[in-house]
């Protein structure tokens, strides 16, 4: 397989995404409880705002990026979504069981396309994602879990 610029920074990204150099945040499909342990550990600062049937906790990193939490009034988190210089921590982000999906997807859609942005799309989880150096952004969300007044366009 032929190196490139691109399939390194990919690489790069996910060496980011399981060393642990990014904040924690709640788990994708689990209980939001842990945001405020997580906000103290990092540093971080929250803005909370709600939407029709949900509420948003928007967590801005020291680093500058903007991880959203999407929070059910069952008080799971259904949805995430991030944007900014670094990757926030989708290991713990999303969960080892969804995140284990994520990376399968990844390898897979690398190996076939040869580009740094992945889109997974199962009845368990959809996943779009991508970016560069000092841009990174993307979505995720159980489709299971959506309240019925979510659409996705919500979502970012």
């Amino acid at each position: 397989m032929k190196s490139t610029p691109a399939a390194a920074l990919a690489c790069a990204a996910v060496l980011c995404f399981t060393a642990g150099l990014a904040p924690a945040q709640a788990s994708l499909g689990q209980r939001a409880a842990s945001v405020n342990a997580d906000l103290m550990r990092i540093k971080g600062q929250i803005r909370l705002s709600s939407g029709a049937g949900y509420r948003v906790d928007e967590i801005t990193t020291p680093q500058g990026t903007v991880v959203k939490e999407f929070i059910s009034p069952a008080d799971i988190v259904f949805a995430v979504s991030w944007r900014g210089p670094v990757m926030p921590n989708l290991a713990q982000t999303l969960g080892s069981s969804y995140f284990g999906m994520l990376t399968a997807a990844e390898q897979q859609q690398r190996a076939l396309l040869g580009h740094n942005h992945v889109q997974l799309r199962t009845p368990q989880l959809v996943v779009h994602a991508g970016g560069h150096m000092r841009l990174f952004f993307g979505v995720a969300y159980v489709p299971s879990l959506l309240p019925p007044n979510v659409t996705i366009a919500d979502l970012h």
